[in-house]
């Protein structure tokens, strides 16, 4: 029998979408990401957020759990009904049980983003207690040597099998997720079994982008070419599609186009007209040291919300943006009707600015279309 909390997220959805383009309408902030930390306990390649203490305090300061707890309050009254929770690694702070019960108390549908690795005792019997509608899992390799690889230690490998295994005790929607690069692209068929023990949902992400806010990586030595990005994707795609009938239904999902393309669908003709989706229209992004933007990949203008409160910064947000445009390239561009996932947010990454041309996400794009096409 399927749980209750299971049952909610289901429903939510199937309709939240929908419903982020009613609020989007009427600009009523739906859906928001608070970013409580930029520390994580791995230390992986292609991480575009992850900092330490020291880089940390030369650009401002984790925002404590009181200040979190105003701003939700603040987030409830203008409308927010889901919060989505991550980091860096949220599970890293001292006081997350703390903001967490305190979210939970008021009744938002939370989703919690977590490498696992830090997962208790002590955090399962709150999760117990107060389950999150949804868990994001990243697993990074099937092996302690890919994690090594990756994430500089080759024990979070078990670390995040544990994890997943208490994880499935709670009654949560589990989705583990896995971002692919080079280190790790050849263990697609083994990294998607370990996640099928534990859901039916996974989700890859095979697109990175360069770092940002801070943050010094070079992402370029250990991302994929365009043509290993579609061999991967569609490999994976064919999995699911074999494996999917009428008694047995799994998920699969690719996070950096099938997520976009269906925002696409909702962003309406509103402000700001450059950006396509439902950011800053009903979805927000609140920075680690207390910044609100669009979304987490964009890394400016952007308003205070902890400063100015959160409903002037929500509203003063869209136009900020107003006089933000791509580059004719891309808006002359045969790809620019959807099949193409650039945006301001990609662009700003890429070339750190909005006028310029990303050649690795051109290219990304042209070879999906012509292998389609093929």
């Amino acid at each position: 029998m399927e749980n209750k909390n299971n049952e909610l997220s289901r429903k939510w959805e199937s309709s939240e979408i929908t419903l982020a383009g009613y609020a989007a309408q009427r600009h009523v902030p739906l859906g928001g990401t608070f970013e409580l930390t930029a520390r994580c306990n791995l230390k992986c390649k292609m991480c575009y957020i992850r900092l330490n203490k020291v880089q940390m305090e030369l650009i401002g300061r984790e925002k404590t759990a009181a200040e979190w707890i105003a701003l939700a309050k603040e987030a409830a009254q203008a409308g927010t009904l889901n919060l989505l929770l991550t980091g860096g690694e949220p599970l890293l702070r001292e006081d997350f049980g703390e903001i967490y019960s305190a979210l939970t108390m008021m009744g938002f549908i939370i989703t919690l983003n977590t490498n696992a690795t830090l997962i208790n005792s002590k955090l399962i019997k709150l999760f117990k207690k107060y389950p999150p509608t949804a868990t994001n899992v990243t697993l990074y390799g099937a092996s302690p040597e890919t994690y090594q690889s990756i994430c500089g230690s080759p024990d979070a490998f078990q670390n995040t099998i544990r994890g997943l295994e208490m994880l499935a005790e709670v009654p949560t929607v589990l989705e583990v997720r896995t971002t692919f690069v080079q280190d790790n692209r050849h263990e697609l068929n083994e990294i998607r079994a370990i996640a099928n023990r534990y859901t039916k949902r996974f989700a890859i992400n095979t697109t990175v982008n360069k770092a940002i806010r801070g943050v010094s990586k070079d992402v370029e030595s250990c991302r994929l070419t365009p043509a290993q990005i579609f061999d991967l994707s569609e490999a994976n795609a064919a999995y699911y599609r074999a494996l999917n009938s009428e008694a047995e239904s799994a998920l699969e999902k690719n996070m950096d186009t099938d997520n976009h393309v269906k925002a696409r669908e909702y962003g309406f003709d509103l402000p700001p007209k450059i950006i396509t989706c439902l950011a800053a229209k009903s979805m927000y992004w609140i920075t680690w040291d207390g910044k609100m933007l669009p979304c987490g990949s964009f890394v400016c203008p952007y308003t205070m919300p902890f400063e100015e409160g959160f409903q002037p910064a929500w509203d003063r947000l869209p136009g900020l943006f107003e006089d933000i445009s791509l580059p004719q390239e891309c808006l002359k561009c045969e790809l620019a009707d959807g099949r193409c996932a650039n945006c301001p947010a990609i662009l700003q990454t890429e070339t750190g600015s909005f006028d310029q041309i990303s050649e690795y996400i051109c290219e990304v794009s042209k070879e999906r279309a012509k292998r389609y096409k093929e």
